[in-house]
């Protein structure tokens, strides 16, 4: 056994639940590895950057918050420092929590129905979807739901703790694919299949998908059609399998990608016709896996009449107190005092009626949170960088944002590239699957270590979907801009010379 899988076996993750108040009373220095560790399962993570402080990860099914929820989030970040942290997932994460916080910040949440558990280690993390289920005019499938009835049976559900690695599920009913279905290791698309009474809306389902480590890999169909009252029962029986058959033996080669890859995708859906006890329908006719890239920035109309949604971007993702505040004020006075988060790392505004539109968009966080931002800002994604995690190289966020002013000098006009930065190999800022992907890290020049790149292109999602490559170029940072913008023509040229001209 490694060394994770004896401390599960030692205790279940959840265990840990019943000794926050002890801890809370304790200096950090006196808790135990294991419990250090065993805390992840109820969302709290000791970061090096903070010694003695930690990160907390609030699971937001299906990026769903109302404002009550936000204005808790942003009254946690104001005890704690301010910093809040919008995920590629749909998640919040709150920075330098002491442990003496943990349980006033954990009856405040729970006040509001939000809570952290499961969304580390070895469990199924946040479960992810369109943002504008339910709103969007051309949606096929709403599916808030499905994701709130599979998160009802997995969270405090001892029979997923205690898997081998890792899970990322989505499940969404769109047609332009903006949940990434293929980089989870479980994502169901809206597709048709023929049935009795012509034919019936469900979904295919892909799996395998990983973006982190040496090996990338995309999820694959498992040509598998599943109706919407039976896609939490298959989601579950996948998660059997894998907790069941995933390999454990090494940390690095433990994701579901390895069992598919070991298997193949006829043996595991074999397998999983048998938990089911009955053949499985084959996938059904696919035809909406959009591009991907659908930020759903600025004002959209909404299917209800007269309502639409604001998309405001937040650069890279990163918010304040106040800010999350205000969102949540003008989510009440404008709209339904709801809000969505986006895999974009961003925030909407929904179910604001036309004639408020206006009074919305006067608004002074609308200035700070754009609407309508610069196409490079629109496309920008980073991880969280090396001021709160241990395994990034570099300010992935505050470079970011100084690489996206000087690009703005090189390409002020025509198409922008969607640029996505990771400071480590794990991935967190998908940058594999952008039209720029940046991978950090720290070279030596003149005897100092500076800020670098490596550079990988082509990256896409849905219809068809690649990794990106390297170019096998690592850019010193004051360089990056200038190389990345001849990059970005050089690709364009390809595809068509008029698009490079201009």
């Amino acid at each position: 056994m490694n060394s994770v899988e004896k401390l599960k076996a030692e205790k279940d993750g959840l265990e840990v639940l019943h000794d926050l108040d002890r801890f809370a009373a304790l200096d950090w220095t006196a808790l135990p590895d294991p419990d250090v560790q065993r805390l992840k399962w109820v969302g709290l993570f000791l970061r090096d950057q903070t010694p003695g402080l930690f990160m907390q990860r609030l699971r937001i099914t299906h990026g769903c918050l109302t404002s009550n929820q936000a204005r808790a989030i942003a009254d946690c970040a104001s005890r704690v420092g301010g910093v809040i942290d919008l995920t590629t997932r749909q998640q919040i994460q709150l920075r330098n929590l002491d442990l003496k916080d943990v349980p006033w910040l954990f009856r405040r949440q729970h006040a509001v129905g939000l809570h952290s558990m499961q969304t580390g280690m070895d469990n199924v993390r946040n479960i992810t979807g369109c943002p504008v289920s339910g709103l969007d005019e051309n949606e096929l499938l709403d599916t808030r739901t499905l994701a709130r009835e599979l998160t009802d049976q997995i969270v405090g559900n001892r029979r997923y703790t205690n898997l081998p690695r890792k899970f990322n599920l989505s499940i969404t009913g769109c047609r332009e694919n903006c949940a990434h279905a293929e980089s989870n290791d479980l994502g169901l698309v809206p597709a048709y299949a023929p049935g009795s009474n012509g034919t019936c809306l469900g979904f295919n389902v892909f799996a395998g998908g990983a973006l982190g480590g040496a090996q990338p890999r995309l999820a694959t169909p498992l040509d598998l059609f599943v109706r919407p009252e039976e896609a939490v029962e298959i989601a579950l029986l996948v998660l059997d399998i894998y907790r069941d058959h995933g390999p454990r033996e090494s940390r690095h080669k433990t994701r579901l990608k390895v069992l598919l890859e070991a298997w193949g995708e006829e043996r595991f859906r074999e397998e999983l016709e048998r938990r089911a006890g009955r053949p499985l329908e084959r996938a059904g006719h696919q035809e909406f896996m959009g591009d991907g890239v659908n930020d759903h920035l600025g004002v959209r109309p909404q299917k209800q009449p007269g309502l639409h949604y604001v998309g405001l971007c937040v650069p890279v993702g990163r918010m304040d107190a106040r800010q999350l505040t205000e969102a949540a004020r003008l989510a009440e006075v404008h709209g339904s005092g709801q809000l969505r988060l986006t895999v974009g790392q961003n925030i909407l505004i929904v179910n604001v009626p036309e004639r408020k539109l206006n009074a919305l968009l006067a608004e002074q966080l609308l200035q700070e949170l754009r609407p309508a931002p610069s196409p490079l800002m629109r496309g920008l994604v980073a991880c969280v960088g090396n001021d709160y995690c241990s395994f990034s190289t570099i300010d992935t966020k505050g470079l970011a944002l100084e690489l996206v002013r000087d690009l703005e000098r090189h390409l002020p006009t025509g198409p922008a590239p969607r640029i996505h930065i990771s400071g480590c190999p794990r991935a967190c800022g998908k940058h594999h699957v952008a039209d720029i992907g940046l991978l950090g890290f720290q070279q030596r020049e003149k005897g100092r270590a500076v800020p670098a790149a490596e550079i990988f292109t082509g990256g896409s999602l849905g219809a068809q979907p690649q990794i990106a490559q390297s170019t096998g170029q690592r850019i010193a940072w004051p360089e990056l801009a200038e190389f990345a913008a001849r990059t970005w023509r050089e690709a364009l040229n390809r595809k068509s010379p008029t698009a490079a001209a201009d």
